[in-house]
């Protein structure tokens, strides 16, 4: 099978890596974009959450650095942050305040700044701007391509592939493409904690010094619904993003946005933004909810076909989890190539092989943040059941003390970061310090020295 020309579909995250991945082993490598991107580091229409706090967790970092070597040096040199934590961040969980031990490290830069960079680094590849995927051009059991047109109206086009790879995000209509080749639609789940963000960008104060570098003052279901992060960016800027859940949304009016900031389980969110100088209007985004497409369950699938991103399993963002499942996903794609590629370069078979493990490779992302989510009264989904409850209260333990200890801190880190699988846990280590060490809380911000 042949390895002249690789397409993919969307330039999200997801589809950058994926093209970085595929440019190893295609000729040629198409992305097929709706939107045209910007000049520079700007927000673009067809990232929904791009202007809202982003987080990339070290181990999603360090799978992007594998595949673009020196992507964190150019990234820091554009003047992202590093921000230790949570040793620079005022941290009020749901268990009350964490203290601030040095566990791990972000660094904290806008989306637009992320995206630029990674195509900036996409020399070899070709962007397809301003047009949108139509369908899949099929070749027996598999496809030969995809149809194309420009955005907005005209005739679609065949535009012949090897390998077609969707990253199209949380629009993907990869299940209607699949039911016009013949195939079944995959099992969908939503867990949907009806939660809506609203953010604005702040110019931080000059000569402002309060000791932490990032704020992040946590939900506390069900009694609780609303979050407040506030975290440096390049440019000497803050990100504030507000939400919540429970249809109680971040607003995006001037009054109502401080007002919700100072109905926070604390008021050091609203102080810190009251007189800071705006940057940048309220924007709002409500589509947040918990989807998946099991698309690794199907009996059949098609031949040089991928799907992978949002299009497999989109997250509630509000855990900083997308990004690093992409890079998962991604590293996973470059491995079955590589592979294939010492076997002599056959393709057959690999698209239903990465499909089964696209799925595995999002579960433990999909397991944090739903069971998060079922906390709330008015979340839509699956009703909660009794092993999640259980559950739930052993990680409510976890969190407590990982407040006060400085080892169950960074194993936790370690999860929320997918470094780890979320059964760590319930490793021996761990259950023996959450069920020794004793989780008094500190008192306030003021008393969370390690």
């Amino acid at each position: 099978m042949s390895r002249e020309h690789a397409v993919v579909v969307g330039g999200s995250l997801a589809g950058l890596l994926a093209a970085r991945i595929l440019a190893d082993h295609f000729d040629r490598v198409t992305v097929v974009e709706r939107d045209r991107f910007p000049d520079g580091a700007g927000d673009r229409a067809g990232v929904g959450q791009g202007r809202h706090l982003h987080v990339l967790w070290p181990y999603g970092l360090e799978l992007i650095e594998s595949m673009f070597p020196g992507i964190e040096k150019e990234l820091s040199g554009a003047g992202a942050p590093e921000v230790r934590v949570p040793a620079d961040v005022l941290w009020l969980t749901a268990a009350g305040w964490r203290r601030r031990f040095d566990s791990t490290r972000l660094l904290t830069f806008s989306r637009g700044l992320l995206d630029w960079t990674l195509r900036k680094r996409l020399a070899s590849v070709a962007f397809l701007q301003g047009h949108e995927v139509t369908g899949l051009i099929p070749a027996g059991q598999g496809v030969a391509g995809v149809e194309v047109r420009e955005r907005g109206g005209g005739t679609a086009t065949p535009l012949p592939a090897d390998l077609v790879v969707d990253a199209s995000g949380r629009s993907s209509k990869v299940p209607d493409w699949l039911a016009r080749l013949g195939f079944p639609a995959p099992r969908e789940t939503h867990v949907d904690p009806l939660l809506g963000y609203a953010s604005r960008n702040y110019a931080m104060p000059s000569g402002f010094d309060p000791g932490w570098k990032a704020l992040y003052l946590q939900a506390d279901p069900p009694g609780t619904r609303r979050t407040g992060g506030l975290f440096p960016q390049e440019g000497g800027r803050w990100i504030c993003s507000l939400s919540g859940a429970g249809r109680d949304y971040g607003p995006t009016g001037e009054r109502e946005f401080l007002d919700f900031a100072k109905g926070l389980r604390h008021p050091v969110l609203y102080e810190a933004i009251r007189h800071a100088e705006p940057l940048t209007p309220i924007v709002g985004y409500r589509r947040t909810a918990n989807h998946r497409r099991h698309y690794e369950r199907l009996p059949a699938w098609p031949e040089r076909f991928i799907v992978l991103g949002d299009a497999v399993c989109a997250f509630n963002p509000i855990y900083g989890q997308g990004m690093s499942v992409a890079a998962i996903q991604a590293a996973a794609l470059q491995t079955l190539l590589r592979d294939r590629a010492a076997d002599g370069g056959d393709l057959r078979g690999l698209a239903r092989r990465f499909q089964r493990l696209a799925g595995p490779c999002a579960a433990g992302a999909w397991l944090i943040a739903t069971g998060e989510d079922l906390r709330y009264r008015e979340t839509e989904g699956s009703p909660v059941r009794l092993h999640t409850k259980i559950i739930n209260r052993y990680v409510d333990r976890v969190i407590a003390v990982a407040n006060v200890d400085s080892q169950v801190c960074a194993d936790l880190m370690d999860v929320l970061a997918l470094a780890s699988a979320p059964t760590a846990l319930f490793r021996p280590g761990v259950l023996r310090r959450v069920a020794t060490v004793r989780a008094r809380q500190p008192a306030g911000p003021d008393d969370l020295d390690p």
